[in-house]
C-alpha cells in the first residue's frame, strides 16, 4: 500500500509538471489581441481573440468569425493575396459610384501599409476593422479632448493627410471633426445626441453634466452615400466628469481670472 501511495504521488506530480509545461507553451505561442469591427451603422464585434503566433489580420477576423454565430466574414482571393469583401453582408463598392468604399484596418490607431492578410499581429494589439471610404468620401479618426469638460466642453480632432493645392505635397496636420453628433451617457443608461460646431466644439449642457463616468459616442455619415466620414469610438468609450456643481462654479471663474490676466500681461 505504501509503495502504491508513492507511485501514485509521482504519477499525480508528473501530471501537474506536464499540465504547467502545456500552459506555458500555449502562452508563449499564443497571441491575443483586442478586435473591433465596425459597420455602417452599429459596431458589428468587439472582444479579445487569441491566434497563433505568426498570424495575420486575416487570421484574427477568421477566428472571430468562428467563434461568434452573428459574424460572417467573406474574402475573395487576388493577384496580392485574400482580401475581405464584406461582413456582414456589407459588401465593398456597394456604396459609392466610384466603389471605392471597402473593409479597412487599423492597429493601434495606425494603418498600416500591407494588407490583412500581409500584417502579422503581435500580443495586445488594438485592431480595428471598419467600413468607409477613406480615398473619395473621406474618414477621420477621432482624437478626444476632454479638458475642457469642467466647463462642459469636449472637442474632437483627427491627424489627417492633407495636400497643398499647388505642388500635392501630403501633411499631415490635425483637424477639427467638424459638425459630428456626439452621443451623451447620463443618468441611469440615458442619453442624449448633442451637435459639435465647425471647430469640433460640443457643448454639454448644465443638466447632463453630472459627476461620475458617462458613455461617450462620435458619429458623422456622408449626406450622399450615408457612409461614416468619422471612426466611431469603442462601445465601452467614457470620460470622467469631476466633482459637481460647486466644481465647475469654481472652474469657471478660475477661467475668467486667468483671461483676466492674461489680458493684463499679469
Amino acid at each position: 500500500m505504501r509503495m502504491f501511495r508513492k507511485n501514485l504521488s509521482f504519477i499525480l506530480a508528473v501530471l501537474m509538471i506536464m499540465s504547467c509545461m502545456t500552459v506555458v507553451a500555449f502562452g508563449a505561442d499564443g497571441v491575443t489581441v483586442n478586435l473591433r469591427i465596425e459597420g455602417i451603422e452599429e459596431c458589428l464585434y468587439y472582444g479579445d481573440v487569441t491566434v497563433a503566433e505568426g498570424s495575420t489580420v486575416l487570421d484574427v477576423l477568421k477566428a472571430a468569425d468562428a467563434k461568434d454565430s452573428t459574424l460572417t466574414v467573406t474574402t475573395v482571393s487576388s493577384d496580392f493575396g485574400p482580401y475581405v469583401t464584406a461582413i456582414n453582408g456589407i459588401t465593398s463598392g456597394s456604396y459609392t459610384a466610384m466603389k471605392w468604399d471597402g473593409w479597412s484596418y487599423r492597429v493601434d490607431g495606425v494603418s498600416p501599409d500591407l494588407g490583412v492578410s500581409a500584417y502579422t499581429v503581435s500580443d495586445n494589439e488594438a485592431i480595428v476593422v471598419f467600413y468607409g471610404d477613406p480615398w473619395n468620401t473621406g474618414m477621420q479618426y477621432p482624437i478626444v479632448d476632454t479638458s475642457g469638460l469642467a466647463d462642459g466642453k469636449i472637442a474632437v480632432t483627427s491627424m489627417d493627410t492633407v495636400y497643398d493645392p499647388v505642388t500635392w505635397e501630403p501633411t499631415v496636420k490635425e483637424c477639427p471633426v467638424a459638425n459630428y453628433t456626439l452621443t451623451w451617457g447620463y443618468g441611469s443608461g440615458k442619453t442624449v445626441e448633442l451637435t459639435a460646431d465647425a471647430n469640433g466644439v460640443c457643448v454639454i449642457p448644465e443638466d447632463y453634466l453630472t459627476a461620475g463616468e458617462h458613455t461617450v459616442q462620435v458619429e458623422k455619415y456622408d449626406a450622399v452615400s450615408g457612409l461614416p466620414t468619422v471612426l466611431r469610438l469603442a462601445p465601452d468609450y467614457s470620460v470622467t466628469v469631476e466633482g459637481g456643481f460647486f466644481a465647475r462654479i469654481i472652474a469657471f471663474f478660475r477661467n475668467i481670472i486667468e483671461t483676466i490676466l492674461a489680458l493684463l500681461g499679469i
